[in-house]
């Protein structure tokens, strides 16, 4: 018979392995713990792996898109508050408009309105979201709409010689009195008409695009999240205010005059009715984003669901786990301790 040999180095080398690797599955136990999760996905599910790392996928997928809705939500929340800004400021003019006077004064008062509304206008066309211009359609790193008023303009040189070359002098020649009721009917009909056509409003007035921003909502659904300042109802808005502005004082008679503003009067209620029109389209879009949203949500709860059902783990389990592991821990230091303390020295004493 073969006696082994047993020494307390052997004993305590064993005790090493031991604890170091009790430490590493105390290391497991306590994230699995900490988390409700299973350590290695890998180890623990096998061939089921690929399951929860679509899983995952395609949750990570569906929360970026509900990130971008909100922006999207946002975006579109700061134009509606442009648009309501824009009918309001054309039902006061249209309320101005239907007080207005043929006195100097009064013709004074209502061309100084226009001016006013129509800068407002312009600031509202222009109005930015997170840095990009949200009235400008696909351009949204151009302003939409320029300074009607600035020196720099080209919308109002391109005005005053469309009035000189239709009644044949300028806006300052005395013979501007003599204009008649229908020639100022005739003319803002038809050539001043035609300043606000779409090809020269983008040539004169508006460097946005046509093209508005498209946006997915969901995996499969596509909205259109804005509108662009070339609209029919904002040019026609810009129409009222300018033809105000531009010929309100220029000494009209008061039959020319009175055709202004009934040009004005007519020309600002279908702009309201269309900007309207802009508005409601733009909050169909928000309700879109909205029950896409909540679609989304419940998607979410449902994968979330799904991977956990997966990768979770017993808490009491890996708690359990975590307190025999220590305790195993704590008993092999102990007898570490002991071990160090036996020596030959020690006994012969």
């Amino acid at each position: 018979m073969k006696a082994q040999s047993v020494s307390s180095y052997a004993l305590s080398n064993a005790l090493r392995s031991v604890v170091s690797k009790a430490q590493t599955e105390l290391l497991k136990a306590q994230q699995e713990a900490s988390t409700g999760a299973v350590f290695d996905v890998g180890l623990a599910l096998g061939a089921r792996s690929g399951q929860t790392i679509s899983l995952r996928k395609e949750y990570d997928r569906l929360s970026s898109l509900t990130d971008t809705n909100n922006l999207i939500s946002q975006r579109m929340k700061t134009s509606q508050t442009a648009i309501s800004g824009i009918i309001d400021g054309a039902q006061d003019f249209l309320a101005n408009l239907t007080g207005a006077t043929s006195t100097e004064a009064g013709k004074n008062t209502i061309v100084q309105s226009a001016k006013s509304a129509l800068q407002t206008a312009t600031g509202l066309l222009n109005s930015s979201y997170a840095g990009e211009y949200i009235f400008a359609g696909v351009n949204t790193d151009v302003k939409p709409v320029g300074d009607y008023l600035a020196d720099d303009s080209t919308a109002r040189p391109a005005i005053q010689t469309a009035f000189e070359n239709h009644f044949g002098f300028a806006m300052d020649d005395p013979q501007v009195a003599d204009i008649t009721a229908s020639d100022m009917e005739v003319f803002l009909d038809t050539t001043f008409a035609d300043e606000f056509s779409s090809t020269n409003w983008s040539d004169n007035w508006s460097s946005a695009s046509s093209t508005v921003v498209k946006s997915r909502i969901a995996p499969t659904e596509l909205a259109e999240t804005s509108v662009s300042a070339n609209g029919e109802g904002f040019r026609k808005v810009a129409m009222s205010f300018t033809m105000v502005a531009e010929f309100g004082n220029i000494g009209l008679n008061d039959n020319a005059f009175s055709a202004l503003i009934d040009k004005a009067l007519a020309t600002t209620t279908g702009a309201i009715t269309s900007v309207s029109q802009s508005q409601s389209t733009l909050g169909i879009a928000e309700a879109r984003t909205t029950s896409a949203n909540t679609r989304i949500a419940a998607q979410l709860n449902i994968l979330n669901n799904s991977v956990l059902d997966l990768e979770a783990v017993d808490p009491y389990e890996a708690a359990t786990r975590v307190s025999a592991l220590t305790s195993q821990i704590e008993t092999s230091y102990a007898m570490t301790v002991r071990l160090m303390n036996m020596s030959l020295l020690n006994y012969l004493r």
